[in-house]
């Protein structure tokens, strides 16, 4: 219901944002010829309208990057302030790709100034315009259009999760009535409507739009009864499970020869063409960092070999996807007799040598695994291997570990670029990460991981 209800805004969102995209490619030609003048265009002998069209091209792009930075759900419960804040980091991602497109193509410079003026009208169109609705959604709410009310039928893990998500989208146009229940809960934030029983009659006196079944365990023996009553009056529901509060929520139905399936867990990397899509970006970037550094991965070698007895290469077991062992490359930064030592990795581990502490400063250490991405064992993004000890330490106390074994491990990974690194971490909120990437994963959030991985090596103080 809710989901229903944003998507359709997310649709004008996507909408819109295709058209400022267009319209942003009109306005950059109109710019630079303004400052530059129709004599520029016609003496380096090229079409600048052809150039424009580049940016224009860049439309879906800029939507891939928008829905990475997380402007597609509702800003009505945060300041305007991080929606624009968002709204730049996307601008600058697509700033940056174009950028590089340009330069890769020896485009002339001048050319790669009206990318600058894309972004730009860009970014104060789409500004203008998401400030335009927040008013505009704010003025029809406050005359009361379009709202839907509802009531709550049972009380359990997932209700009070669900009011705040109904008070924290008023834009989303709901207003909830009150619960019903067998008697009054304490703990829950509505006015009490009364028992089951008196469902019918309250249908009876008032309208009501929608209703939201939330049985607890104790109370599914009424739910047939409560079905009925609502078809019986007209009343669409939905239902929401007290085992839902357990699980993502990422909810999906399919069937299995007509039988309705539900699917609490959907994982994009499933899909064979996102598999294609991810296996050919990996092999493809991973090749072309292989050939960039290898200059740095050799003269890393040679003083590993010179600095400390030893071999080069660090070789040690990990567990991969669907659980399957696998052997995992890294530059050694340990001293010899310490590398069969299973503690985790700290900030100051005292088993590196000097050099080491130099190369885990920068990740330096990580780059022989862009030789496991092209073997096929890992991928360049994705939740960061274990070995087998603590995979079977992790499953047993920590809950979901399993689940990141559903995809590929990664070079780096979501977790990693939030600062959830090393031993002195917290494996919950880890996996807790892992799992947001693997049930979002798409092309744009693995650049994106990507782009803050290489920011973090050069600039963070928290590399190790």
């Amino acid at each position: 219901m809710i989901k229903q209800n944003q998507s359709k805004l997310n649709a004008l969102h996507v909408t819109i944002d295709i058209l400022l995209s267009i319209a942003s490619c009109a306005a950059s030609y109109f710019l630079f010829k303004i400052i530059f003048g129709e004599d520029l265009i016609q003496l380096i002998g090229y079409d600048y309208r052809l150039a424009a069209a580049i940016p224009c091209a860049t439309a879906l792009l800029q939507v891939l990057f928008n829905k990475s930075f997380d402007l597609y759900r509702s800003y009505r419960s945060t300041l305007f302030a991080l929606e624009i804040t968002n709204l730049l980091k996307s601008g600058l991602a697509v700033f940056v790709v174009l950028i590089a497109a340009a330069i890769a193509s020896s485009m002339l410079f001048v050319f790669q100034i009206s990318i600058m003026f894309y972004f730009f009208c860009y970014t104060i169109l789409s500004g203008l315009y998401r400030f335009a609705l927040r008013r505009l959604l704010r003025y029809m709410r406050s005359k009361g259009y379009n709202k839907k009310t509802i009531v709550i039928i049972g009380i359990n893990d997932c209700t009070e999760s669900f009011i705040s998500k109904i008070r924290t989208s008023p834009d989303l146009g709901y207003e909830i009535l009150g619960y019903f229940d067998h008697v009054p809960n304490q703990k829950a934030s509505l006015p009490y409507l009364g028992t089951f029983k008196g469902l019918s009659e309250y249908y009876k006196k008032f309208h009501t739009d929608e209703a939201i079944i939330m049985l607890s365990d104790k109370s599914q023996s009424s739910f047939a009864h409560i079905v009925a009553i609502c078809e019986s009056w007209g009343v669409k529901f939905s239902i929401i499970p007290n085992m839902f509060s357990n699980f993502s929520s990422r909810i999906y139905i399919s069937s299995f020869d007509g039988i309705p399936v539900m699917s609490m867990r959907k994982v994009p990397l499933d899909n064979t063409l996102n598999k294609f899509i991810k296996r050919f970006l990996d092999i493809i970037i991973s090749l072309a960092m292989l050939i960039i550094l290898s200059p740095l991965m050799l003269l890393t070698a040679v003083i590993i070999k010179l600095t400390s007895p030893g071999n080069v290469i660090f070789k040690q077991e990990r567990v991969g996807l669907g659980k399957k062992p696998f052997t995992m490359y890294k530059f050694r930064s340990m001293r010899v007799e310490m590398e069969n030592d299973l503690s985790m990795t700290e900030k100051h581990d005292d088993r590196c040598t000097g050099f080491g502490r130099f190369i885990r400063r920068f990740s330096i250490d990580e780059l022989p695994q862009l030789f496991n991405v092209l073997k096929g064992d890992m991928s360049l993004v994705g939740p960061r291997p274990e070995i087998p000890f603590y995979v079977d330490q992790f499953r047993k106390s920590v809950p979901l570990y399993m689940v990141k074994h559903y995809v590929k491990p990664g070079i780096t990974g979501w977790a990693q670029v939030n600062d959830l690194r090393g031993g002195d971490t917290s494996i919950p909120e880890r996996i807790k990460h892992d799992i947001y990437y693997i049930e979002n994963w798409s092309v744009a959030f693995d650049f994106k991981i990507l782009f803050k991985t290489l920011f973090k090596a050069i600039f963070s103080k928290n590399a190790r």
